[in-house]
């Protein structure tokens, strides 16, 4: 009984270090290091054309912030394209073909220099 009892314990202990299988591949943490706010921040498939957009902010992301975006079962596919638009201005930035299946977190960065968004996927 002793050794049944120990057997349990290990095989709890081992479902619990498990990782969770209900997380999408394709969730993502998105962090903002630009330096200004982000209004909009969209996720679409490839095939969906460029007008169509979801926010997935409820709110501003300032600065130094961070949003988790989740997707649901019903959307298909490891590549998407991202668009961000600034809270301040007009312009928006575009990245087509992100593979979200090869990362877990999205850390945007601008370079005043050139005046360039791009993101660093860890």
């Amino acid at each position: 009984m002793k050794y049944f009892l120990s057997g349990l314990i290990a095989i709890g202990f081992s479902i619990a270090a498990m990782p969770s299988f209900a997380a999408d591949a394709r969730n993502v943490t998105v962090v903002n290091e630009t330096g200004y706010a982000i209004k909009f921040l969209g996720f679409n498939a490839p095939d969906d054309g460029l007008d169509e957009w979801d926010n997935e902010l409820d709110k501003v992301l300032k600065n130094q912030a961070s949003t988790y975006v989740e997707f649901d079962e019903d959307d298909d596919g490891c590549v998407w394209n991202i668009r961000v638009d600034w809270q301040s201005y007009d312009e928006a930035v575009l990245w087509k073909n992100v593979n979200l299946c090869k990362m877990t977190a999205l850390r945007l960065r601008y370079d005043p220099g050139t005046k360039t968004t791009s993101f660093l996927a860890e």
